[in-house]
């Protein structure tokens, strides 16, 4: 794998101290049969120790706020599937298919295996037809579904194709031999999702000075060029911004504007340039305000610098 490539987006998870190289080779391992030529997982370690809560705070429903499937095709052999399946059974990962069986809303045929608590789960699919896939899925609340299509579509400023209507799905790239996808999956009415504390998504962005003010949760520097926020379900955004030297003096003047009002907020009056309207007949992208999240809690700086 080509650790310059660039990937639209980036997994960021972090682990225990001792243990993100081990991690990064099993992943790296994992990816070695789909060919991608891009580095799509980056793993870093935690520095200070999980706080209680973090460790033994448990919600009501155990169905995984992300998941990550790799679909792999059947005419490529069926040793090649065994083989990738095969890892799984090993440490450092672990089936999880106990913890969803009490989810009225998880596949009971559908194994997962995790690597660390509140890290995404990961599963095998098999294809007849089509480009092999890594898929990241996010599991979206009833309510918050068409909310959360129209942020993404704002970070990636592209439209998804709505499946079946209960998926949203984005190509992010596509290669020769397999293509990588973000899924935004609806889940039934009254079923929640646990956002898993050690992951981030993040997005590169060309601009953040017209994005901020159009995001529903509390967009904050935590560098020079990347932005963290939360989406619907609570899951950590990055917005890693583009550089170039005019992006960077308006990042530079929004980070100061923060800190000097120092509650977590961007004012309106510091975007450099109005929003561009949407084109007619698109999907409004004016995304919903949350209602009674909190501010969610500052990234912890061991994240990679990709």
């Amino acid at each position: 794998m080509d650790d310059g490539a660039e990937s639209l987006m980036t997994v960021h998870l972090l682990t225990h101290l001792g243990r993100a190289i081990p991690l990064q080779q099993t992943l790296d391992r994992l990816l070695e049969w789909l060919c991608l030529d891009i580095r799509l997982f980056l793993v870093s370690e935690r520095v200070p120790p999980l706080r209680y809560y973090e460790r033994y705070r448990r919600r009501s429903c155990s169905f995984p706020g992300i998941s990550i499937l790799l679909f792999l095709l059947e005419d490529l052999g069926e040793e090649r599937i065994f083989q990738v399946h095969e890892q799984f059974q090993r440490p450092p990962w672990r089936c999880q298919r106990a913890q969803f069986a009490n989810s009225r809303c998880a596949p009971c045929q559908q194994e997962y295996y995790g690597l660390e608590e509140q890290l995404p789960v990961w599963g095998i699919r098999r294809v007849r037809r089509g480009p092999e896939i890594l898929r990241v899925t996010l599991h979206c609340s009833f309510d918050n579904f068409e909310d959360a299509v129209r942020l993404y579509e704002l970070i990636l400023q592209r439209e998804g194709s709505v499946q079946k209507g209960t998926q949203c799905v984005f190509v992010l790239h596509s290669g020769p031999h397999a293509a990588v996808q973000l899924c935004l999956r609806q889940l039934p009415i009254g079923v929640t999702a646990e956002p898993p504390e050690s992951a981030a998504l993040q997005f590169k962005v060309q601009e953040i000075g017209q994005l901020v003010p159009l995001l529903p949760n509390p967009c904050v520097p935590i560098s020079s060029s990347r932005w963290q926020t939360q989406d619907y379900e609570g899951n950590t955004i990055l917005l890693k911004v583009q550089s170039s030297s005019r992006t960077l003096e308006t990042n530079i003047g929004l980070s100061q504007q923060h800190d000097n009002t120092g509650n977590g907020r961007i004012p309106q009056d510091c975007v450099p340039v109005a929003v561009k309207q949407g084109d007619p007949g698109r999907r409004s992208r004016e995304v919903r305000a949350p209602k009674g999240k909190p501010e969610c809690a500052p990234v912890e700086a061991c994240l990679g610098s990709e």
